[in-house]
């Protein structure tokens, strides 16, 4: 080992400098157990420890000893703004690599395409000279490089002595969060951000036994050696607001961790959705809906590994907000208080408590796992008194955002989930107050859930908005604005799957209403001027014949696909009326007054329309085929015309 040039050209045979250029220069894996050895001189790693970090990074996972060994015995405030650096660099590498992933992608189809024409040609290039060689990164290698910078980190965190340790800290989780979001969910990943919480948190519970599904396992600095003391510590103690100041960083990085780790949930699986809270809940809540011989979601979650592991996850870090004392009082209040626009510039240092903003969507999705664990798993949660006004509502105007915005539908599926599971929770635990909220309240509340019915991509998660749309709106008191914000839905809304939902809710109206029309309507009888309730006259029907019977002859093939769901929808509530006798009167004569609604066209009876729908949908199933639910349209064309002559109409 002395004829070692690590060991030969050690100082003060040679300046610090020189030193590390000598290192730079002869440093492999075959050399880490001498550098080990060199390191364990407090003094040479204090001068050198912070430039070799980048330098070993390359070389995990057989780097991993003496990166410890910088941590521990290294200068802590210059290797810490050296590991932050780093991780910065895993952010900005990733996002590079994935341009570049997209550069290659081309190139690769270029060269396919170049090489099938001289193939053609009968000509040959040698290609290998102008083929790049990458050594980046893998993907595999940044998740390895994060986990060795975190765990330098929980080393180096606790020696730095200053009079303001929270500006150390706050920085790094910056750092720490930006590459977090870059990793994609890897198990590795996860593991090591909630052993980097912990490592903060103060709580003496027992280690989890390992799992099969982890490979990281991080070096915690009370199992190895002892560390060096700052070099620069300050004669001054910690400013008596720092405890707090640090312990609201570690709840704000918290929240904004679990929004990176639900958000990065797979979205395109057409079944399981992020957590499907949703569909747990309505599971166990309406039991006799479940599918005989299916699958459940609780079941699902039980048995496959990956879903169990989001559980197991979401678990953790819960655990970790209550040791952090982050409380589901301080989770609700986030959710429904304006957002803070007073700090104009969000990278400057916080001083106080006040300046650390928490997460909106990770508040969310804690409060969301507070309930889930009390409900779907039995454990003893606190949970605060919850209503739909204003706590959901409130909730939903402040993730969701203006209805006109056009945005609504399209924020990731993890948000969804969570906003219709507390939606759903909050409807069957609390009724609506005896004093409802203003109208504009209400219907800016459902037009965001029927929005979210419109546009998720997610099958499941239409449906739950559909159902929670539904029975918000069936459950204010007064019938006029029921009907109103049917007949706006009819109207003005640009979606025809959503306006299909509003023709089924005046299905359930008159379902509703015609049932109990024999007993006191006291719901309808308090609104209703003239006594009972509009749902149980034809009026319901009429008011909004404009908007539903519509001329089929007058789209082009285009707006008449388009219009498929809704016209569907139209026909079935067609046969439902035809189908009670104590209601086929109703559409006898359903006509549009002249003008009331531009590009409509009324028809005096009904078995009109119903030959005009079937001329076009013949058309379509000739040309085209019975795809698109014309096939499914021609069916009930079919139940309508048959009930429509059985009964002379």
């Amino acid at each position: 080992m002395a004829e070692n040039p690590l060991i030969q050209a050690l100082p003060p045979a040679v300046d610090y400098l020189s030193y590390l250029s000598i290192l730079e220069y002869n440093l492999s894996v075959s050399q880490l157990p001498v550098l080990h050895h060199v390191l364990q001189d407090t003094t040479l790693t204090t001068n050198i420890g912070w430039d070799l970090v980048h330098l070993l990074i390359p070389l995990l996972p057989a780097s991993t000893t003496c990166l410890q060994d910088v941590a521990r015995l290294g200068n802590p405030r210059e290797v810490v703004l050296k590991v932050t650096e780093l991780l910065d660099a895993l952010r900005t590498r990733a996002t590079t690599d994935d341009d570049q992933e997209e550069d290659e992608d081309q190139e690769v189809a270029e060269s396919s395409l170049q090489s099938q024409a001289e193939q053609s040609s009968g000509r040959t290039t040698d290609r290998t000279s102008i083929s790049p060689h990458h050594d980046t990164p893998t993907s595999k290698d940044r998740t390895a490089q994060f986990c060795a910078l975190l765990d330098m980190l929980v080393i180096l965190h606790p020696r730095i002595k200053t009079k303001y340790p929270s500006r150390f800290l706050s920085t790094s989780l910056q750092s720490v969060l930006s590459a977090y979001a870059t990793l994609l969910n890897e198990d590795q990943a996860n593991d090591a951000v909630l052993s980097f919480i912990k490592s903060f948190a103060g709580s003496k519970r027992p280690r989890l036994p390992p799992r099969k599904s982890s490979t990281h396992i991080s070096v915690q600095a009370e199992q190895g050696p002892l560390s060096a003391p700052d070099p620069e510590a300050s004669e001054e103690p910690a400013a008596p607001e720092e405890q707090a100041l640090q312990q609201r960083l570690l709840q704000s990085f918290l929240t904004f961790a679990a929004e990176v780790y639900m958000s990065a949930l797979p979205s395109n699986d057409e079944e399981v959705v992020a957590m499907a809270w949703s569909s747990r809940l309505e599971e166990q809540v309406h039991p006799k809906r479940n599918i005989p011989g299916r699958r459940t979601m609780r079941e699902a979650f039980e048995k496959d590994e990956h879903l169990h592991r989001r559980d197991s996850v979401m678990g953790q870090m819960l655990a970790l907000a209550r040791d952090l004392h982050l409380t589901p009082d301080e989770l609700v209040k986030t959710l429904n208080e304006p957002e803070d626009l007073s700090n104009e510039n969000p990278d400057d240092l916080p001083s106080s408590v006040s300046d650390v903003p928490l997460s909106r969507p990770g508040c969310l999705h804690f409060f969301c796992a507070t309930i889930a664990s009390n409900i779907l798993f039995h454990a003893p949660s606190t949970i605060p008194a919850l209503s739909v006004f204003p706590t959901f509502s409130s909730t939903l105007t402040n993730l969701l955002g203006d209805p006109s915005s056009g945005s609504i539908g399209t924020e990731p599926v993890s948000l969804i989930d969570s906003l219709l599971f507390l939606g759903s929770h909050t409807f069957e635990t609390s009724s609506l107050p005896k004093q409802p909220p203003d109208d504009d309240t209400f219907t800016n509340t459902l037009q965001r859930l029927s929005l979210l019915s419109a546009n998720t991509p997610s099958a499941p998660l239409r449906y739950h908005a559909h159902i929670l749309t539904s029975r918000l709106l069936h459950a204010h008191p007064n019938q006029n604005l029921r009907l109103a914000f049917i007949k706006d839905t009819l109207q003005h809304c640009p979606y025809e799957n959503l306006k299909a939902s509003a023709v089924g809710w005046l299905k359930d109206e008159i379902l509703a209403a015609t049932a109990t029309s024999n007993t006191e309507n006291e719901k309808d009888r308090e609104s209703a001027e003239g006594g009972g309730s509009i749902f149980t006259t034809p009026a319901c029907v009429e008011t909004l014949s404009p908007h539903l019977f519509r001329d089929p002859l007058g789209m082009s093939d285009e707006e008449f696909r388009a219009h498929g769901p809704f016209f569907l929808a139209v026909l079935n509530l067609r046969y439902f009326l035809l189908a009670r006798e104590d209601l086929r009167d109703w559409i006898r004569g359903a006509k549009v007054q002249e003008g009331e609604d531009a590009g409509a066209k009324g028809y005096k009876g009904i078995e009109v329309w119903l030959t005009d729908m079937e001329k076009r949908v013949q058309g379509f199933i000739r040309d085209e085929g019975g795809e698109d639910g014309m096939a499914l349209m021609e069916g009930v064309i079919a139940m309508c015309k048959e009930k429509v002559h059985g009964f002379g109409v």
